[in-house]
């Protein structure tokens, strides 16, 4: 925004010396002309005088024959313009802008065409029509670049950062300004290196950096009073307040409320007063203050309605449901923050979404309705998993779950409070993550298509048409027929392809989490058909981290009879350590003993530990979420001194959907007689030379001659198939197995196999990838389960190239009879603990080895 100016910019005393230096012929007269002007306050004028002083700028002149009168008309014109954006007069500024894009007098340097455009864009904007701003804002990007304009660059990424940062990702929007501000800086602009400090304090604030925040905006505010511009104190002064008022600092943030206050009043600004006045109205509040608030709030719903602001509208009817909450109102509390979810859901913004939510579940709490209470929590998870799925990058979705980190947390404890394994089901499951899921559904719909597109093709060139289908009917849809949600689909795609089009984010190659970001299916109420999908006969523990408190475990447990059983866990620092250093890949974790893993006994709930100790062969199948996938779970301690990995014949599944995928696809038919197997071990690997598995009678081994052999076989739908060869987590990639020299396996390698249906990796790391936190776990065997094995052998940790761990590895191969690959792991994990000393070595002999997949039926035999 601009400063403001004495009259209108045609008739600034400036305005004829810039317009003879716009037609200079050199740039020693324009800098002659320019140099002892001071910077206009109006953006229409400035535009011009920052291009002029531009050092990378083309010589002139700029405009050749450019008359005086029609130079005037313009700036005149873009003047109004700016005005009618700063007062929320939106058919004057569009009017306005519209005509100017029929005035441009120069085909190589637009800037008429740019400020009209960036003009659109702040109308759009500021009418929540963010599809249209973000439009505007990249035809602005485009003509600037192209021109060589970089004020117009500037003014473009500034109104683009804002739109980001509400639409698409705080990491994006700073990434945006913070180039901006290096322009700003570059051309000199105080001012709009002031609205790119802004901007960057509001995505500190997303990001949690509160002190940041502050500093920036408070480095804003001091800028903005240098240049005299009132709408730009009172941006900076309600940033500091809110940040401040999140930080308790509540008589400071009073104070900066009502500076936003008075500057946004002296601007004439109304979206500014609507957001000052809630301000105000929330120090009061907390102060229990409430008849103060209310009529703070009353006067912002006035002044929203007035202005036709729909978001402001929005958040001053949630204001006022908290004033009915205040007064421990819950049933007006219930019907006012009905109303205010509406009103958010019509905008599709999720955050004031989500606050609705937690408010309505909290006044249905109060009125003893635990059931309403549930549902909505639920439906705030849900919205967010919705909001999630749209961004079709691994990063953003990421961001997006951390930011609503408690949403997930208050959804996990009311089902736990309320008695819901559905619930619990369903929420515990987008904490698992849903690409693996969404993948298993694209392999499954690619395998049964006749297009000759490979399966990674078209998660490159197709978007995910799924999304649309899974809303809810009509309910939300906007007047024109759309739902709120599917237009924001369409809006953080356009603004991802702004930042690839025109280097406004770091070039790289897409990355696999990135494509699988794209199968991401979002959840629905589908937690009680999740536990009926699982397989009999077993007990089942699903079992996370809280997503706001690493200390608590949250866990699910199904008896083998149905019954299900919901509970938390409190850990012990020492369990957390432990659980930290697991989820690394440094030198610790391969020295670890058993005795080391005494913290962990808590990871299986005390129930499920009772259970199992003093019994042999219960089956189990275990659902670890997140970081708890790391963890060696055959090296997990039970109650009476033996471990989990030669007590229970266990499986671990990456999420309940999986669970149920592989238990529709079933387990290949095991032939009659040996089985035939295919081998390949890498010339690098020392010990595993894997003799009595190639001797044993129960396989018929083909050993394979090179290292493309066994890519192919990989690929081909093989029925067995054992690989050995060096796996190491790497940046980029994620993981790689090395093959043979310069011949490695990476992860992109099984997207679109038909992997065989009994696979072991002996390899570190093959079935997870450390440092990647909470999130699906994306490896070369989970993979492969969702490309058609259903079985395998894998690891979670480095597994040694010792020949102990040979040993134990043999043993697990020796499956007789078709035997299925847990009850091996515990004969072998019983055989190996029953050897003298070995539960004083170190486990990397053996507890990284896992069995993948779920429990099928007695098999079939062909």
């Amino acid at each position: 925004m601009n400063a403001g100016a004495e009259g209108g910019a045609g008739g600034h005393p400036a305005s004829a010396v810039l317009h003879t230096a716009w037609l200079a012929e050199d740039r020693g007269e324009r800098m002659r002309l320019v140099g002892g002007l001071r910077p206009p306050g109006s953006v229409a004028l400035r535009s011009r005088y920052r291009h002029l002083l531009d050092p990378e700028a083309a010589p002139g002149p700029c405009d050749p024959g450019l008359t005086f009168a029609a130079w005037s008309a313009c700036v005149s014109l873009e003047e109004r313009g700016d005005i009618a954006v700063l007062r929320n007069d939106s058919e004057t500024a569009t009017g306005v802008f519209t005509e100017l894009l029929g005035r441009e007098t120069s085909p190589a340097l637009r800037v008429v065409t740019v400020n009209a455009r960036v003009g659109l864009g702040d109308v759009a904007f500021a009418a929540g029509d963010n599809e249209t701003a973000a439009r505007e804002y990249e035809t602005a990007l485009e003509i600037a670049g192209a021109d060589g304009y970089r004020f117009g660059r500037l003014r473009a990424l500034v109104g683009l950062g804002h739109l980001t940062l509400i639409a698409h990702s705080a990491r994006t929007a700073r990434t945006r300004f913070e180039e901006a501000a290096d322009l700003a800086n570059a051309l000199g602009d105080p001012l709009f290196a002031a609205n790119s400090a802004l901007g960057i304090s509001e995505c500190a604030e997303r990001l949690g950096d509160l002190e940041a925040s502050v500093g920036h905006a408070l480095a804003a505010y001091t800028t903005y009073l240098e240049v005299r511009s009132p709408i730009g104190e009172g941006n900076a002064a309600l940033r500091a307040a809110v940040v401040l008022h999140r930080l308790k600092r509540r008589p400071e943030a009073g104070e900066w409320y009502e500076r936003a206050h008075e500057a946004y009043k002296a601007a004439g600004n109304p979206m500014g007063l609507t957001n000052a006045l809630s301000g105000l109205g929330d120090v009061h509040l907390d102060a229990y203050e409430i008849d103060d608030a209310e009529r703070c709030y009353e006067e912002s719903l006035r002044t929203a309605e007035s202005a036709g602001l729909l978001l402001s509208r929005a958040n001053a009817l949630q204001d006022l449901a908290r004033v009915a909450r205040a007064r421990a109102d819950w049933e007006d509390a219930v019907v006012r923050f009905r109303v205010s979810l509406a009103a958010y859901r019509e905008l599709d913004e999720i955050i004031g979404v989500s606050n609705a939510y937690h408010r309505l579940a909290e006044a249905y709490e109060e009125l003893g309705s635990g059931g309403d209470a549930l549902s909505a929590r639920m439906d705030a998870l849900v919205a967010v998993e919705e909001y999630r799925a749209t961004h079709r990058d691994d990063r953003s979705q990421r961001e997006y779950r951390d930011r609503f980190r408690g949403v997930y947390t208050r959804a996990l404890d009311a089902a736990t409070r309320h008695g819901s394994p559905g619930a619990f089901a369903v929420a515990a499951d987008c904490l698992a993550g849903r690409r693996l899921a969404g993948l298993f559904e694209e392999s499954a719909r690619a395998a049964a298509d006749s297009a000759e597109l490979s399966l990674l093709q078209e998660l490159l060139v197709r978007a995910d048409q799924r999304l649309v289908g899974h809303r809810r009917g009509a309910a939300g849809r906007a007047a024109r027929g759309e739902t709120p949600s599917a237009r924001r689909q369409r809006i953080v795609g356009l603004l991802g392809a702004v930042g690839v089009r025109h280097g406004l984010v770091e070039q790289a190659e897409t990355s696999l989490e990135d494509l699988l970001a794209t199968v991401y299916l979002p959840p629905r109420e589908e937690g009680e058909a999740l536990l009926d999908a699982l397989p009999d006969g077993c007990h089942t523990v699903q079992t996370l981290l809280d997503p706001t408190d690493r200390h608590i475990l949250r866990w699910l447990w199904r008896e083998p009879d149905g019954t299900c059983h919901l509970g938390t866990t409190e850990l012990a620092g020492r369990a957390v350590e432990m659980l930290g250093l697991l989820g690394g890949s440094g030198d610790e974790r391969a020295d670890l003993r058993l005795g080391d893993l005494a913290p962990l006994r808590d990871l299986l709930p005390a129930p499920v530990n009772e259970v199992l100790a003093g019994q042999t062969g219960a089956r189990l199948v275990l659902i670890p979420v997140g970081e708890l996938w790391l963890v060696p779970w055959s090296a997990v301690p039970l109650s009476d001194g033996r471990v989990l990995g030669e007590c229970a014949a266990y499986v671990l599944c990456p999420s309940l959907t999986v669970q149920r995928q592989l238990a529709v696809r079933g387990r290949r038919p095991v032939p009659a007689g040996p089985r035939q197997v295919y081998l390949w071990r890498s010339p690098f690997v020392r010990h595993h030379e894997l003799e009595a598995f190639r001797r044993s009678a129960h396989w018929d081994v083909t050993v394979l001659s090179t290292a493309a052999q066994a890519k192919q076989r990989l690929r081909s739908g093989a029925h067995a198939m054992v690989v050995a060869g060096h796996g190491r987590p790497t940046p980029g990639l994620g993981h790689y197995l090395e093959l043979d020299q310069d011949v490695w396996l990476l992860l992109v390698d099984l997207v679109g196999a038909d992997s065989p249906g009994l696979l072991a990796f002996i390899a570190c790391w093959a079935g997870a990838i450390p440092g990647h936190g909470p999130t699906d776990p994306l490896s070369l065997a989970t993979l492969a389960l969702a490309a058609g094995s259903s079985e395998i052998m894998a690891t979670v940790g480095e597994l040694a190239d010792s020949v102990p761990a040979s040993h134990y590895v043999e043993r697990v191969l020796d499956t007789r009879g078709g035997q299925a690959l847990p009850d091996t792991v515990l004969a072998a994990t019983r055989w190996l603990l029953s050897q003298e000393g070995a539960r004083s070595e170190r486990i990397h002999h053996w507890a990284p080895v896992v069995p993948l997949g779920t429990f099928y039926p007695a098999p079939s035999m062909a």
